[in-house]
């Protein structure tokens, strides 16, 4: 994703989850593993891109987790913030995209 947009956030959300869907042998990797694309993303660690994130994405799931998360020891600085809302926002997204991905599979195996 070169910028950051709703569109493309989606875009890059569903091609990973494509990728962790065919990586993992179950749920609980699959979840693992979309943790850490989130975490590893360039729109994690680079800061300028985490802001650029924010500012042009819902980020409402990003959000979510800041709060459930809490302030970290020493408070928090401006660039990590918006790195940290941006790591929820791709988690969470990863996460549902995953699940979906392995509710549909389940339909399946269910309607054959």
């Amino acid at each position: 994703m070169n910028i950051a947009s709703e569109y493309n956030l989606n875009d890059m959300v569903a091609a990973w989850a494509v990728e962790i869907f065919e990586q993992a042998e179950d749920q609980d990797e699959a979840l693992d593993l979309a943790h850490q694309y989130a975490d590893g993303s360039e729109w994690v660690i680079y800061h300028h891109k985490a802001h650029e994130l924010c500012a042009a994405c819902n980020t409402d799931m990003g959000e979510d987790f800041i709060k459930q998360c809490g302030e970290p020891e020493g408070g928090w600085t401006y660039d990590g913030f918006a790195s940290a809302i941006a790591l929820g926002e791709i988690h969470g997204r990863l996460q549902a995209a995953t699940q979906d991905l392995y509710e549909i599979a389940e339909e399946n195996k269910e309607s054959e």
